[in-house]
């Protein structure tokens, strides 16, 4: 009878090989497990991305409702914020649900130290996947003046506008741009494309050039409609409708 209950003990204890070979299966299940883990968290980021740059369109076709077609593009200060150069985080925000939004006296380049914590709070305005949490504004719009390079442009009609499906209006920022200012938050220039003929990444380049989506970054086109691409197939023809034709 001992011998039998000194036998049943053993039968349902673990020899510390035993227990080391347990821990060697379940590390090697998390191993495998932890590339699909990564991969399906950053497709939820990027469909939250996406998400945000949806819901940015929503306002744009809002706003252009109500000022006749027209939608904001570059971004600039003093007279030429006058002349309809403004910022279209701004003017969209209440269209986000964001009432708080501030008028800045000024014009100059000061404004942006107003608008700043502001654009903060605006969590559409941020893509969740974005490597530099301090950047109150990830996204930049396109003011390519037609047919031309270096030149940018104000407010645009979209209802006028040809090839609206396939011209984007933002798309994803620049690790590099400054965190501060926003007047160069816009592309209207080769340089400020992802990557140069060769398919190198441009030094100077304003739209993202990075893994954050694996390659790929969202892109919210003036119909209203998002997609992506990956960032080495973005060129001039995604921003200016006359290089299209």
């Amino acid at each position: 009878m001992p011998r039998d209950l000194h036998h049943s003990n053993r039968a349902v204890g673990f020899t510390l090989v035993e227990l080391l070979v347990v821990v060697g299966i379940i590390a090697v299940l998390i191993a495998l497990l932890m590339p699909a883990l990564s991969a399906a968290r950053r497709q939820a980021l990027t469909l939250r991305c996406a998400s945000n740059l949806r819901t940015i369109g929503h306002a744009m076709q809002s706003y252009a409702n109500e000022y006749k077609g027209k939608v904001p593009r570059d971004y600039w200060y003093d007279q030429e914020y006058l002349d309809g150069h403004i910022l279209w985080a701004e003017v969209f925000a209440p269209y986000v649900g964001y009432k708080d939004m501030p008028q800045p006296q000024s014009v100059s380049v000061d404004r942006d130290a107003i608008l700043l914590p502001h654009l903060q709070r605006i969590e559409v305005y941020q893509c969740p996947a974005f490597p530099d949490e301090q950047q109150p504004l990830d996204y930049v719009s396109n003011a390519w003046h037609a047919g031309e390079v270096g030149i940018s442009a104000p407010l645009i009609n979209v209802v006028r506008m040809p090839h609206t499906g396939q011209i984007v209006y933002l798309t994803e920022a620049s690790t590099r741009l400054p965190t501060t200012t926003f007047g160069i938050h816009d592309v209207f220039d080769v340089i400020h494309l992802p990557v140069d003929a060769g398919k190198q990444v441009q030094p100077l380049a304003r739209v993202a050039f990075d893994t954050r989506h694996g390659g790929r970054i969202n892109l919210l086109y003036l119909d209203g409609h998002v997609d992506s691409k990956p960032f080495r197939d973005i060129d001039r023809k995604d921003f200016d409708f006359l290089y299209l034709q």
